[in-house]
Protein backbone atom coordinates (compact mmCIF):
# COMPACT_ATOMS: atom_id res chain seq x y z
CA UNK A 1 0.00 0.00 0.00
CA UNK A 2 3.03 2.06 0.60
CA UNK A 3 4.51 1.95 -2.80
CA UNK A 4 0.89 2.27 -4.25
CA UNK A 5 0.74 5.78 -2.26
CA UNK A 6 4.27 6.59 -3.73
CA UNK A 7 3.29 6.39 -6.75
CA UNK A 8 -0.02 7.92 -7.25
CA UNK A 9 2.11 10.75 -5.27
CA UNK A 10 4.88 10.84 -7.79
CA UNK A 11 2.25 10.60 -10.46
CA UNK A 12 -0.04 13.64 -9.45
CA UNK A 13 3.01 15.47 -8.48
CA UNK A 14 4.64 14.81 -11.93
CA UNK A 15 1.54 15.95 -13.78
CA UNK A 16 0.74 19.15 -11.50
CA UNK A 17 4.71 20.15 -12.06
CA UNK A 18 4.04 19.44 -15.84
CA UNK A 19 0.80 21.85 -16.27
CA UNK A 20 2.38 24.36 -13.54
CA UNK A 21 5.36 24.44 -16.26
CA UNK A 22 3.41 24.57 -19.39
CA UNK A 23 0.80 27.44 -17.73
CA UNK A 24 3.96 29.47 -16.91
CA UNK A 25 5.84 28.84 -20.58
CA UNK A 26 2.08 30.23 -21.78
CA UNK A 27 1.67 33.35 -20.18
CA UNK A 28 5.35 34.04 -20.72
CA UNK A 29 4.84 33.58 -24.47
CA UNK A 30 1.48 35.77 -23.89
CA UNK A 31 3.50 39.08 -22.12
CA UNK A 32 5.85 38.95 -25.16
CA UNK A 33 2.56 39.26 -27.84
CA UNK A 34 0.63 41.33 -25.64
CA UNK A 35 1.64 45.35 -26.02
CA UNK A 36 0.18 46.08 -22.80
CA UNK A 37 1.69 49.11 -21.34
CA UNK A 38 4.72 49.27 -23.78
CA UNK A 39 2.73 49.75 -26.45
CA UNK A 40 3.05 53.39 -26.91
CA UNK A 41 4.95 55.80 -29.68
CA UNK A 42 7.11 58.54 -29.17
CA UNK A 43 5.39 62.10 -30.16
CA UNK A 44 5.78 63.15 -33.87
CA UNK A 45 5.14 66.81 -35.08
CA UNK A 46 3.73 66.92 -38.60
CA UNK A 47 5.11 69.38 -40.91
CA UNK A 48 4.20 72.72 -42.05
CA UNK A 49 1.51 71.10 -44.48
CA UNK A 50 0.27 69.22 -41.75
CA UNK A 51 0.89 65.62 -43.01
CA UNK A 52 2.66 62.93 -41.20
CA UNK A 53 5.71 61.41 -43.58
CA UNK A 54 7.33 60.02 -40.44
CA UNK A 55 4.87 58.10 -39.30
CA UNK A 56 3.99 57.21 -42.94
CA UNK A 57 7.65 55.49 -42.91
CA UNK A 58 6.75 53.82 -39.47
CA UNK A 59 3.70 52.13 -40.72
CA UNK A 60 5.27 51.02 -43.84
CA UNK A 61 8.20 49.86 -41.85
CA UNK A 62 6.50 48.16 -39.12
CA UNK A 63 4.32 46.18 -41.82
CA UNK A 64 7.81 44.41 -42.95
CA UNK A 65 8.46 42.94 -39.09
CA UNK A 66 5.56 40.72 -38.78
CA UNK A 67 6.81 40.44 -34.73
CA UNK A 68 4.76 39.67 -31.68
CA UNK A 69 3.01 43.33 -30.93
CA UNK A 70 5.20 44.01 -27.85
CA UNK A 71 7.77 43.91 -30.24
CA UNK A 72 6.32 45.60 -32.86
CA UNK A 73 5.53 48.60 -30.25
CA UNK A 74 9.46 48.55 -28.81
CA UNK A 75 10.98 49.29 -32.07
CA UNK A 76 8.52 51.42 -33.47
CA UNK A 77 9.03 53.60 -30.25
CA UNK A 78 12.82 53.42 -30.61
CA UNK A 79 13.07 54.54 -33.83
CA UNK A 80 10.93 57.29 -33.33
CA UNK A 81 13.04 58.47 -30.94
CA UNK A 82 16.15 58.36 -33.45
CA UNK A 83 14.29 60.10 -35.87
CA UNK A 84 13.13 62.74 -33.26
CA UNK A 85 17.03 63.16 -32.09
CA UNK A 86 17.87 63.07 -35.59
CA UNK A 87 15.55 65.94 -36.85
CA UNK A 88 16.33 67.97 -34.14
CA UNK A 89 20.06 67.92 -34.54
CA UNK A 90 19.86 68.66 -38.26
CA UNK A 91 17.54 71.59 -37.31
CA UNK A 92 20.45 72.80 -34.88
CA UNK A 93 22.78 72.49 -38.05
CA UNK A 94 20.56 75.32 -39.72
CA UNK A 95 17.87 72.98 -41.80
CA UNK A 96 13.89 73.83 -41.96
CA UNK A 97 11.42 71.20 -40.50
CA UNK A 98 11.05 69.75 -43.52
CA UNK A 99 14.27 69.31 -44.97
CA UNK A 100 15.31 67.45 -41.80
CA UNK A 101 13.03 65.42 -42.09
CA UNK A 102 13.78 64.27 -45.46
CA UNK A 103 17.38 63.73 -44.55
CA UNK A 104 16.80 61.77 -41.27
CA UNK A 105 14.59 59.87 -43.44
CA UNK A 106 16.96 59.41 -46.16
CA UNK A 107 19.88 58.24 -43.98
CA UNK A 108 17.42 55.22 -42.40
CA UNK A 109 16.90 53.97 -46.31
CA UNK A 110 13.73 52.45 -47.74
CA UNK A 111 11.04 51.44 -45.30
CA UNK A 112 10.37 47.69 -46.23
CA UNK A 113 14.14 47.12 -46.18
CA UNK A 114 14.58 48.42 -43.05
CA UNK A 115 11.85 46.54 -41.63
CA UNK A 116 12.91 43.21 -42.90
CA UNK A 117 16.76 43.99 -41.92
CA UNK A 118 15.16 44.17 -38.23
CA UNK A 119 12.56 41.32 -38.62
CA UNK A 120 15.98 39.19 -39.56
CA UNK A 121 17.82 40.72 -36.15
CA UNK A 122 15.13 39.91 -33.84
CA UNK A 123 14.06 36.34 -35.42
CA UNK A 124 17.17 34.11 -35.08
CA UNK A 125 17.49 30.33 -35.28
CA UNK A 126 18.20 29.74 -31.81
CA UNK A 127 14.82 31.31 -31.25
CA UNK A 128 12.57 29.61 -34.00
CA UNK A 129 13.98 26.23 -32.36
CA UNK A 130 12.98 27.89 -29.01
CA UNK A 131 9.91 28.66 -30.29
CA UNK A 132 8.92 24.86 -31.65
CA UNK A 133 10.11 23.34 -28.47
CA UNK A 134 8.47 25.75 -26.49
CA UNK A 135 5.18 25.05 -28.64
CA UNK A 136 5.02 21.48 -28.17
CA UNK A 137 5.67 21.85 -24.49
CA UNK A 138 2.52 24.27 -23.92
CA UNK A 139 0.60 22.36 -26.36
CA UNK A 140 0.90 19.19 -24.32
CA UNK A 141 -0.37 21.16 -21.12
CA UNK A 142 -3.07 22.97 -23.26
CA UNK A 143 -4.33 19.63 -24.44
CA UNK A 144 -4.70 17.96 -20.06
CA UNK A 145 -6.40 21.56 -19.28
CA UNK A 146 -8.40 21.59 -21.94
CA UNK A 147 -9.63 17.95 -22.07
CA UNK A 148 -10.33 18.74 -18.05
CA UNK A 149 -12.06 21.78 -19.34
CA UNK A 150 -14.32 19.73 -22.37
CA UNK A 151 -14.76 16.81 -19.57
CA UNK A 152 -16.28 19.55 -17.20
CA UNK A 153 -18.29 21.12 -19.49
CA UNK A 154 -19.95 17.04 -21.00
CA UNK A 155 -20.80 16.32 -17.57
CA UNK A 156 -22.95 19.51 -17.49
CA UNK A 157 -24.55 19.05 -21.06
CA UNK A 158 -25.15 15.20 -19.51
CA UNK A 159 -26.74 16.46 -16.46
CA UNK A 160 -28.95 19.27 -18.29
CA UNK A 161 -30.41 16.44 -20.68
CA UNK A 162 -30.81 13.70 -17.94
CA UNK A 163 -32.76 16.83 -16.27
CA UNK A 164 -34.62 17.97 -19.39
CA UNK A 165 -35.84 14.32 -19.98
CA UNK A 166 -36.88 13.64 -16.35
CA UNK A 167 -38.96 16.78 -17.22
CA UNK A 168 -40.49 15.87 -20.46
CA UNK A 169 -41.16 12.16 -19.02
CA UNK A 170 -43.42 13.80 -16.27
CA UNK A 171 -46.05 15.42 -19.76
CA UNK A 172 -45.25 12.34 -21.37
CA UNK A 173 -42.55 13.22 -24.11
CA UNK A 174 -40.15 11.02 -24.19
CA UNK A 175 -36.23 11.84 -25.03
CA UNK A 176 -33.92 8.79 -26.38
CA UNK A 177 -32.77 6.82 -23.40
CA UNK A 178 -29.09 6.96 -22.64
CA UNK A 179 -29.32 4.03 -20.36
CA UNK A 180 -29.77 1.75 -23.25
CA UNK A 181 -27.16 -0.05 -24.69
CA UNK A 182 -27.02 1.56 -28.19
CA UNK A 183 -27.92 4.75 -27.10
CA UNK A 184 -25.75 4.87 -24.26
CA UNK A 185 -22.57 3.74 -25.93
CA UNK A 186 -23.00 6.71 -29.10
CA UNK A 187 -23.58 9.58 -26.30
CA UNK A 188 -20.59 8.26 -24.28
CA UNK A 189 -18.73 8.38 -27.63
CA UNK A 190 -19.40 11.47 -28.81
CA UNK A 191 -19.24 12.81 -25.34
CA UNK A 192 -15.34 11.53 -25.49
CA UNK A 193 -14.76 13.27 -28.99
CA UNK A 194 -16.20 16.67 -27.51
CA UNK A 195 -13.71 16.11 -24.92
CA UNK A 196 -10.58 15.09 -26.94
CA UNK A 197 -11.60 18.31 -29.62
CA UNK A 198 -11.78 20.44 -26.69
CA UNK A 199 -8.42 19.67 -26.13
CA UNK A 200 -6.85 19.43 -29.41
CA UNK A 201 -8.48 23.49 -29.87
CA UNK A 202 -6.23 24.35 -26.65
CA UNK A 203 -3.81 22.75 -27.47
CA UNK A 204 -2.84 24.01 -30.87
CA UNK A 205 -3.71 27.60 -29.44
CA UNK A 206 -1.30 27.12 -26.78
CA UNK A 207 1.34 25.95 -29.43
CA UNK A 208 0.62 29.22 -31.63
CA UNK A 209 0.83 31.97 -28.99
CA UNK A 210 3.88 30.19 -27.01
CA UNK A 211 6.21 29.54 -30.33
CA UNK A 212 5.50 33.02 -31.42
CA UNK A 213 6.54 34.47 -28.27
CA UNK A 214 9.56 32.56 -27.99
CA UNK A 215 10.45 33.29 -31.76
CA UNK A 216 9.36 36.13 -31.72
CA UNK A 217 7.03 36.09 -34.84
CA UNK A 218 3.35 37.29 -35.22
CA UNK A 219 1.04 34.15 -34.32
CA UNK A 220 -0.60 34.55 -37.86
CA UNK A 221 2.87 33.74 -39.16
CA UNK A 222 3.08 30.48 -37.25
CA UNK A 223 -0.41 29.79 -37.03
CA UNK A 224 -0.73 27.84 -40.62
CA UNK A 225 2.24 25.06 -39.25
CA UNK A 226 0.61 24.82 -36.02
CA UNK A 227 -2.82 23.72 -38.42
CA UNK A 228 -1.25 21.34 -40.42
CA UNK A 229 0.57 19.68 -37.71
CA UNK A 230 -2.52 19.77 -35.72
CA UNK A 231 -4.52 18.27 -38.92
CA UNK A 232 -1.78 15.36 -39.35
CA UNK A 233 -1.40 14.57 -35.67
CA UNK A 234 -4.88 14.83 -34.33
CA UNK A 235 -6.21 13.48 -37.41
CA UNK A 236 -4.18 10.29 -37.94
CA UNK A 237 -5.22 9.70 -33.77
CA UNK A 238 -8.85 10.73 -34.88
CA UNK A 239 -9.41 8.18 -37.61
CA UNK A 240 -6.53 5.17 -37.52
CA UNK A 241 -5.63 5.33 -33.47
CA UNK A 242 -8.47 5.75 -31.93
CA UNK A 243 -10.17 2.55 -31.12
CA UNK A 244 -13.80 1.74 -29.78
CA UNK A 245 -17.46 1.24 -30.77
CA UNK A 246 -18.18 3.02 -33.45
CA UNK A 247 -21.08 4.45 -35.66
CA UNK A 248 -21.53 7.42 -38.24
CA UNK A 249 -22.43 9.86 -35.96
CA UNK A 250 -19.19 8.93 -33.82
CA UNK A 251 -17.49 8.49 -36.78
CA UNK A 252 -18.62 11.50 -38.04
CA UNK A 253 -17.30 13.54 -34.43
CA UNK A 254 -14.00 11.75 -34.42
CA UNK A 255 -13.83 13.48 -37.90
CA UNK A 256 -14.68 16.74 -36.58
CA UNK A 257 -11.10 16.68 -34.02
CA UNK A 258 -8.53 17.77 -36.55
CA UNK A 259 -10.74 20.40 -37.58
CA UNK A 260 -11.42 21.78 -34.59
CA UNK A 261 -7.52 22.18 -33.90
CA UNK A 262 -6.71 23.29 -36.93
CA UNK A 263 -9.67 25.97 -36.35
CA UNK A 264 -7.98 26.45 -32.85
CA UNK A 265 -4.80 27.29 -34.49
CA UNK A 266 -6.19 29.76 -36.77
CA UNK A 267 -9.58 31.09 -35.79
CA UNK A 268 -8.75 35.07 -33.88
CA UNK A 269 -5.24 33.54 -33.78
CA UNK A 270 -4.23 37.30 -32.77
CA UNK A 271 -6.73 37.70 -29.88
CA UNK A 272 -4.73 36.90 -26.32
CA UNK A 273 -5.38 33.49 -24.64
CA UNK A 274 -8.44 34.20 -21.71
CA UNK A 275 -7.01 33.98 -18.24
CA UNK A 276 -8.17 31.24 -16.31
CA UNK A 277 -9.18 32.51 -12.73
CA UNK A 278 -10.47 30.99 -9.83
CA UNK A 279 -13.52 31.04 -10.26
CA UNK A 280 -13.24 28.76 -13.29
CA UNK A 281 -11.24 26.08 -11.26
CA UNK A 282 -14.25 25.95 -9.12
CA UNK A 283 -16.99 25.22 -11.56
CA UNK A 284 -14.67 22.54 -13.43
CA UNK A 285 -14.27 21.03 -9.84
CA UNK A 286 -18.27 21.35 -8.77
CA UNK A 287 -18.92 19.98 -12.56
CA UNK A 288 -16.90 16.85 -12.28
CA UNK A 289 -17.03 16.15 -8.79
CA UNK A 290 -20.71 17.37 -7.55
CA UNK A 291 -22.48 17.20 -10.45
CA UNK A 292 -22.03 13.65 -11.27
CA UNK A 293 -23.20 12.70 -7.52
CA UNK A 294 -26.05 14.78 -8.13
CA UNK A 295 -26.92 12.99 -11.48
CA UNK A 296 -26.69 9.51 -9.75
CA UNK A 297 -27.98 10.01 -6.56
CA UNK A 298 -31.25 8.42 -5.38
CA UNK A 299 -30.67 5.75 -8.37
CA UNK A 300 -32.56 2.62 -7.42
CA UNK A 301 -30.75 -0.64 -8.40
CA UNK A 302 -34.27 -2.52 -7.99
CA UNK A 303 -35.88 -4.55 -10.34
CA UNK A 304 -37.93 -3.50 -13.51
CA UNK A 305 -40.51 -6.01 -12.62
CA UNK A 306 -40.90 -7.59 -16.11
CA UNK A 307 -41.58 -11.07 -16.37
CA UNK A 308 -39.29 -13.29 -18.60
CA UNK A 309 -41.69 -14.88 -20.78
CA UNK A 310 -40.47 -18.60 -21.70
CA UNK A 311 -39.56 -19.91 -25.40
CA UNK A 312 -39.07 -22.90 -26.89
CA UNK A 313 -36.66 -23.73 -30.09
CA UNK A 314 -40.07 -23.13 -32.38
CA UNK A 315 -40.09 -19.89 -31.09
CA UNK A 316 -36.37 -19.24 -32.89
CA UNK A 317 -37.07 -19.60 -36.68
CA UNK A 318 -34.69 -21.97 -37.23
CA UNK A 319 -36.08 -23.42 -40.27
CA UNK A 320 -35.38 -19.90 -41.84
CA UNK A 321 -31.54 -21.62 -41.52
CA UNK A 322 -32.03 -25.00 -42.95
CA UNK A 323 -34.16 -28.27 -41.99
CA UNK A 324 -33.55 -30.06 -39.01
CA UNK A 325 -30.97 -33.05 -39.84
CA UNK A 326 -33.11 -36.09 -40.25
CA UNK A 327 -32.33 -38.75 -37.66
CA UNK A 328 -31.34 -41.22 -39.61
CA UNK A 329 -27.40 -39.65 -40.21
CA UNK A 330 -27.01 -38.90 -36.63
CA UNK A 331 -26.84 -40.90 -33.51
CA UNK A 332 -29.59 -39.96 -30.71
CA UNK A 333 -27.73 -36.82 -29.55
CA UNK A 334 -27.31 -33.05 -29.04
CA UNK A 335 -25.06 -31.08 -31.15
CA UNK A 336 -24.25 -28.27 -28.70
CA UNK A 337 -23.35 -25.01 -29.79
CA UNK A 338 -21.97 -22.15 -27.14
CA UNK A 339 -20.38 -18.87 -27.68
CA UNK A 340 -16.60 -18.36 -26.63
CA UNK A 341 -14.65 -15.43 -25.53
CA UNK A 342 -15.56 -11.41 -24.96
CA UNK A 343 -17.78 -11.21 -28.49
CA UNK A 344 -17.72 -7.20 -27.91
CA UNK A 345 -14.28 -6.79 -27.50
CA UNK A 346 -12.57 -9.32 -30.26
CA UNK A 347 -13.69 -12.44 -32.20
CA UNK A 348 -16.88 -14.45 -31.08
CA UNK A 349 -15.27 -17.88 -31.28
CA UNK A 350 -18.19 -20.78 -31.74
CA UNK A 351 -17.91 -24.27 -30.70
CA UNK A 352 -19.73 -27.38 -31.24
CA UNK A 353 -20.03 -30.68 -29.56
CA UNK A 354 -21.44 -33.69 -29.67
CA UNK A 355 -22.70 -34.89 -26.14
CA UNK A 356 -24.51 -38.29 -25.33
CA UNK A 357 -27.88 -37.23 -23.76
CA UNK A 358 -28.71 -41.77 -23.54
CA UNK A 359 -24.95 -42.64 -21.45
CA UNK A 360 -23.23 -41.97 -18.76
CA UNK A 361 -20.18 -39.98 -21.18
CA UNK A 362 -19.64 -37.00 -19.66
CA UNK A 363 -17.25 -35.62 -22.26
CA UNK A 364 -18.02 -35.02 -25.88
CA UNK A 365 -18.10 -37.88 -28.67
CA UNK A 366 -15.93 -37.91 -31.28
CA UNK A 367 -17.56 -35.71 -33.71
CA UNK A 368 -15.55 -36.21 -36.56
CA UNK A 369 -16.04 -39.79 -36.75
CA UNK A 370 -19.94 -39.61 -36.80
CA UNK A 371 -19.96 -36.64 -39.26
CA UNK A 372 -18.26 -39.18 -41.49
CA UNK A 373 -20.62 -38.57 -44.35
CA UNK A 374 -21.41 -34.66 -44.25
CA UNK A 375 -19.48 -32.86 -45.90
CA UNK A 376 -19.35 -29.22 -45.93
CA UNK A 377 -19.98 -28.17 -42.62
CA UNK A 378 -19.88 -24.87 -41.47
CA UNK A 379 -21.21 -21.70 -39.45
CA UNK A 380 -23.75 -19.50 -40.80
CA UNK A 381 -24.26 -15.96 -39.01
CA UNK A 382 -27.75 -15.22 -39.47
CA UNK A 383 -29.13 -12.05 -38.63
CA UNK A 384 -31.60 -12.17 -35.04
CA UNK A 385 -33.88 -9.84 -33.66
CA UNK A 386 -32.19 -8.01 -30.56
CA UNK A 387 -30.85 -10.49 -27.67
CA UNK A 388 -32.04 -9.91 -23.98
CA UNK A 389 -35.26 -8.26 -24.50
CA UNK A 390 -38.10 -9.22 -22.68
CA UNK A 391 -41.10 -9.08 -25.45
CA UNK A 392 -40.85 -9.23 -28.84
CA UNK A 393 -39.94 -11.65 -31.17
CA UNK A 394 -36.83 -13.87 -30.91
CA UNK A 395 -34.33 -15.87 -33.06
CA UNK A 396 -33.62 -15.64 -36.55
CA UNK A 397 -35.02 -12.21 -38.37
CA UNK A 398 -36.98 -13.13 -40.92
CA UNK A 399 -36.36 -10.36 -43.18
CA UNK A 400 -33.41 -11.59 -43.67
CA UNK A 401 -33.14 -14.93 -45.95
CA UNK A 402 -28.92 -15.63 -46.25
CA UNK A 403 -26.65 -15.62 -43.58
CA UNK A 404 -24.59 -12.01 -43.69
CA UNK A 405 -21.70 -14.27 -43.10
CA UNK A 406 -20.18 -17.67 -43.02
CA UNK A 407 -17.10 -19.93 -41.80
CA UNK A 408 -15.87 -23.47 -42.05
CA UNK A 409 -16.23 -25.74 -39.28
CA UNK A 410 -12.84 -26.36 -38.32
CA UNK A 411 -12.11 -30.00 -36.42
CA UNK A 412 -10.03 -29.44 -33.50
CA UNK A 413 -9.96 -32.43 -31.01
CA UNK A 414 -13.84 -33.53 -30.75
CA UNK A 415 -14.98 -30.08 -31.16
CA UNK A 416 -16.07 -28.13 -34.54
CA UNK A 417 -15.28 -24.57 -34.01
CA UNK A 418 -14.84 -21.17 -36.11
CA UNK A 419 -14.16 -17.78 -35.60
CA UNK A 420 -16.48 -14.99 -36.18
CA UNK A 421 -15.30 -11.21 -36.19
CA UNK A 422 -18.33 -9.77 -35.56
CA UNK A 423 -16.96 -6.71 -34.45
CA UNK A 424 -15.43 -5.90 -37.54
CA UNK A 425 -19.07 -6.01 -39.61
CA UNK A 426 -21.11 -2.40 -39.55
CA UNK A 427 -24.83 -4.36 -39.55
CA UNK A 428 -23.70 -7.47 -37.36
CA UNK A 429 -25.74 -6.24 -34.19
CA UNK A 430 -27.56 -9.14 -32.92
CA UNK A 431 -26.81 -12.46 -34.42
CA UNK A 432 -27.45 -15.87 -34.60
CA UNK A 433 -24.85 -18.62 -35.32
CA UNK A 434 -26.18 -21.95 -36.65
CA UNK A 435 -23.84 -25.41 -37.57
CA UNK A 436 -24.96 -26.50 -40.84
CA UNK A 437 -23.88 -29.39 -43.22
CA UNK A 438 -24.42 -31.26 -46.52
CA UNK A 439 -25.85 -34.56 -45.34
CA UNK A 440 -25.55 -38.16 -47.60
CA UNK A 441 -28.85 -37.12 -49.21
CA UNK A 442 -26.94 -34.08 -50.90
CA UNK A 443 -29.15 -31.77 -49.05
CA UNK A 444 -28.01 -28.78 -46.52
CA UNK A 445 -29.42 -29.30 -43.10
CA UNK A 446 -29.15 -27.75 -39.88
CA UNK A 447 -27.24 -29.44 -36.88
CA UNK A 448 -29.01 -28.24 -33.43
CA UNK A 449 -30.32 -24.88 -32.44
CA UNK A 450 -27.16 -22.73 -32.92
CA UNK A 451 -26.31 -19.44 -30.20
CA UNK A 452 -26.50 -15.97 -30.60
CA UNK A 453 -25.75 -12.84 -29.11
CA UNK A 454 -25.32 -8.80 -29.95
CA UNK A 455 -21.85 -7.42 -30.77
CA UNK A 456 -21.21 -3.64 -31.78
CA UNK A 457 -18.84 -2.56 -33.84
CA UNK A 458 -15.03 -2.11 -32.21
CA UNK A 459 -12.06 -0.78 -33.87
CA UNK A 460 -11.29 2.53 -35.42
CA UNK A 461 -12.97 5.07 -38.10
CA UNK A 462 -10.82 3.85 -40.46
CA UNK A 463 -11.93 0.58 -39.90
CA UNK A 464 -15.43 1.62 -39.76
CA UNK A 465 -15.49 3.05 -43.25
CA UNK A 466 -13.36 0.18 -44.61
CA UNK A 467 -15.88 -2.38 -43.39
CA UNK A 468 -17.58 -4.74 -45.01
CA UNK A 469 -21.40 -3.90 -45.18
Amino acid sequence: MTVDWLYATLWLAGWGAFLIAAVALVRRGERRLSPGPRDFRAPISPDSGGSDPISAYLDRMTGELALPAADVAEVRAELADHLNDSIASLEAEGMDRETAVREALGRLGPPAELGRQLRAAHQSTRRLLAGAGGGVFAAGGGFVLGSLGGMALAIVIATLFAAVAAILGRIGVSLPDLNSRENGYAAISLLSSFIVAAGAAIATRYAVRTSAGLSRRAPRTVALFWAAAAVVAFGWWAIFSQRGLQSWPIVAGEFCIPLVAAAGALVRIERPMPHVGRWALAVVLVSVIVLPLLLFAGTTTSGSGLQVEPWSPSDFNLDTVAPAAPAAWLPPDDIVESGVGDAQAGPAEIDAQLISQSSATSGPLPIAAVLANWRDLRFEAWHSYPIGHNSGPVGIDTNYRTPFTVQPAVVEGDTLKAEFHFERLRDARSWWVVLTGIAPDGNRYRLGDGTGDQTDFNGSAWDWLTAPQ
